[in-house]
């Protein structure tokens, strides 16, 4: 119970990732707003958090838009009264409705750009003050394996670059906050079966000759074996545990780091 008595806000916690966070965080004491663009989804993990001991509860949250972004975090310390920990989990791949083997649009790129990059310096700008008054906080960016380094297939362009951001984002974050005792600091998840992991697994299957007859879970094993160096997926609990550990008074000492969670895809 690393984290009795703090608080938590995780957005994206409705699911995948998200729901491993939580429930981490949930598991070592913490209470936790659920934020997620499903409210039915947020309330599911919500309900299921709870159980763990600490109070949680849902919020319905579209972190596209800046105003949203707002009402979230006002809603989350009228409930808590503070906010130890904030948590950007929240992520997108492409534009909503995009169809497979659809060519990258203007459109993708914003709407990935906003969802991956812009809503977490908005999170943090929005949360900041109250950190800097009480001069504690824990501030984990989830960003991803992806954007270590470019290349790959061109649907993954905006999502490498805007979770390479995340991390150049986070490290200054880390400098800005340092001088206050907060701690900020990114995780790189690596290859986790995931509704977007799915949708990229279509894509895949479209864009590589060899795999069209493939099932997308077979295209995501493939992908484990010809990345991984443990040749095992990661979980979302995997992601959870480093997310706890980080938002721990054990990792005091740790800021401006992006810790690879990855069974050794990136040695870096």
């Amino acid at each position: 119970m690393k984290l009795e008595g703090k608080t938590a806000l995780v957005t994206g916690g409705g699911g995948g990732i998200g729901r491993g966070i939580t429930l981490c965080l949930a598991e070592e004491g913490a209470a936790v707003a659920v934020a997620d663009i499903d409210l039915e989804r947020a309330r599911a993990v919500a309900e299921e958090a709870s159980k763990l001991g600490p109070r949680c509860f849902p919020l319905q949250v579209d972190v596209s838009v800046p105003e949203q972004i707002d009402e979230m975090m006002a809603r989350a310390l009228k409930e808590f009264g503070k906010l130890d920990i904030l948590v950007n989990n929240a992520g997108a791949g492409s534009r909503p409705g995009r169809q497979t083997g659809e060519p990258e649009t203007v459109e993708d790129w914003d709407y990935v750009y906003k969802v991956n990059l812009r809503a977490y310096y908005l999170t943090y700008r929005a949360i900041s003050p109250q950190m800097i008054e009480r001069r504690y906080g824990k501030i984990i960016n989830v960003a991803s394996i992806a954007g270590r380094q470019g290349g790959g297939p061109w649907f993954l362009i905006p999502y490498r670059a805007t979770k390479a951001g995340v991390i150049n984002l986070s490290q200054s974050m880390a400098a800005q906050m340092a001088p206050y005792g907060v701690n900020v600091n990114a995780v790189c998840p690596g290859i986790i079966w995931t509704s977007m992991w799915e949708q990229l697994a279509a894509e895949i299957r479209h864009e590589m000759p060899g795999l069209e007859n493939l099932e997308l879970k077979q295209v995501f094993d493939f992908a484990v074996s010809g990345t991984i160096a443990m040749q095992r997926e990661q979980t979302p609990e995997d992601i959870g545990r480093a997310v706890a550990f980080l938002a721990s008074d054990d990792a005091k000492n740790i800021t401006g780091q992006a810790l690879n969670v990855d069974g050794g895809a990136q040695m870096n």
